[in-house]
């Protein structure tokens, strides 16, 4: 049987960020299915090493095949650990499990070297890699948002020295160190053809990256609703996420300032907006109503008031706004189908966040920026609005807010995503046809376990 390695840079355990979830859900999937498969994460930064391990502890078992890894901390700009018996330990853990695939859904905390290394031992064995963010490109995080907090089009030398005040040599040689750190897989794959799109505009040649879309079981399908369901949950909207910049809080919270201050002045000019259209590119501005506002709320998962405050102290969330921290990922899909809309208003692109594939498992629309990953997988079902503009987002909530009517139509406009089963089938046909195509000397004879 064939030995499979799932390799994340974190852990869903510990951080519940979309490529770790990804990852996850590819592990749990086949060893349900009774495959031989084990999962190796790693804690980010000094502070999870710090919480969850003890103070030699290097690693965290949650099963005999579930693993997290204590991170160390890496060279982000080099892809390379500072320390080589760093890389020698983590090289040696993953030889140990002597797989015959190596799936890594990242790189960082992984190294380039321990790739090169890894690589040579194993000559034999299928290196596969899921791009869930552009680090190869970007050495600003891999988020192609300038310092500046700008968007970045497309990385060169030049801008990229001018962006993070070094010399443009330093981003030639990256580039080339990078490139060949892909060349080391056998296949690339992304859940987005915009990040494929990305990537070859950098340089990959055109077709290396495949596009499977990340796998999610949906279970029950959405209930029916009645007309009192949809008028109820068309003027309750929910954000899924974390407190971090470029998540785009801050610009839903702006805009949830600008409905208040609306909703207030309502007497003199009271508002209200024309309806949207799915997948619009500009979400229309508000217009000046005859009726008041229907009651309105916003619900805020993921997040506390203290860490938004810690973030934003100037921003004050009207009182219909709630912040509601962690919540379980299991409830996830539960909790979105008591909503109408879920707003996803990130100011970097993003790849295909996991937060879209749980709104359309649980049948709810989507408000979401008009770029990268969030404009390509919301299209057709979704509202789209212009990025980190917060008027207009008041005015895409507004289009939509006591319209249960809009709201129908989105959810019937709905897909389910591409389950876990449909996944494993289009990435064993990727990796077969990859792996053929280009090292036919790695594929190994049959063999009888």
């Amino acid at each position: 049987m064939t030995r499979t390695v799932i390799i994340s840079h974190s852990h869903p355990a510990l951080r519940y960020g979309g490529g770790e979830v990804a990852a996850h859900r590819q592990f749990q999937h086949m060893l349900a299915g009774g495959e031989d498969v084990y999962f190796v994460g790693s804690t980010i930064g000094p502070e999870d090493g710090a919480r969850f391990f003890g103070p030699a502890q290097r690693v965290l078992s949650f099963s005999d095949r579930d693993f997290c890894l204590r991170g160390l901390g890496m060279d982000a700009f080099v892809m390379e650990h500072p320390r080589i018996e760093t890389e020698d330990w983590l090289l040696d853990f993953l030889l140990a499990l002597e797989g015959d695939v190596y799936h890594f859904h990242h790189f960082w905390n992984i190294g380039a070297g321990t790739l090169r290394r890894l690589r040579a031992a194993r000559p034999q064995a299928q290196m596969i890699c899921t791009l869930h963010e552009m680090t190869a490109i970007c050495a600003n995080h891999g988020q192609m948002v300038k310092t500046s907090g700008e968007l970045c089009h497309a990385a060169s030398d030049v801008a990229c020295a001018a962006c993070l005040k070094r010399s443009p040599a330093d981003f030639m040689l990256r580039r080339a160190r990078m490139a060949g750190m892909l060349d080391l897989f056998d296949v690339l794959l992304s859940p987005s053809q915009f990040m494929a799109d990305r990537f070859e505009a950098w340089g990959t040649a055109p077709g290396r990256v495949g596009v499977i879309e990340n796998g999610l079981d949906q279970g029950d399908a959405p209930p029916v609703q009645s007309q009192a369901d949809l008028t109820r949950r068309s003027r309750r909207f929910a954000f899924f996420g974390q407190a971090t910049p470029t998540k785009g809080l801050d610009v839903l919270i702006r805009a949830t300032q600008e409905i208040d201050a609306q909703m207030r002045a309502q007497d003199v000019a009271p508002p209200v907006a024309a309806p949207a259209k799915a997948s619009a590119r500009s979400a229309p501005r508000a217009a000046v109503p005859t009726a008041p506002l229907a009651p309105i709320s916003l619900e805020i998962y993921g997040v506390t008031a203290e860490g938004f405050a810690a973030l934003w102290p100037a921003l004050t969330p009207p009182d219909w706004v709630r912040f509601r921290g962690r919540y379980r990922p299991q409830d996830c899909i539960a909790i979105m189908r008591r909503f109408g809309w879920i707003v996803i208003p990130s100011v970097w692109w993003e790849n295909s966040p996991v937060v879209i594939q749980e709104a359309r498992a649980a049948g709810t629309p989507m408000i979401a920026s008009d770029i990268g990953g969030m404009a390509e997988k919301t299209a057709g079902w979704g509202v789209q609005f212009p990025v980190g503009d917060p008027d207009a987002l008041a005015s895409a909530i507004l289009s939509v807010h006591d319209r249960p009517e809009i709201l129908a139509q989105h959810i019937a406009l709905i897909a389910p995503p591409l389950d876990m089963a449909g996944f494993m089938e289009e990435w064993r046909v990727a990796c077969g046809t990859e792996e053929a195509r280009r090292h036919p000397e790695r594929r190994r004879p049959a063999r009888v376990d």
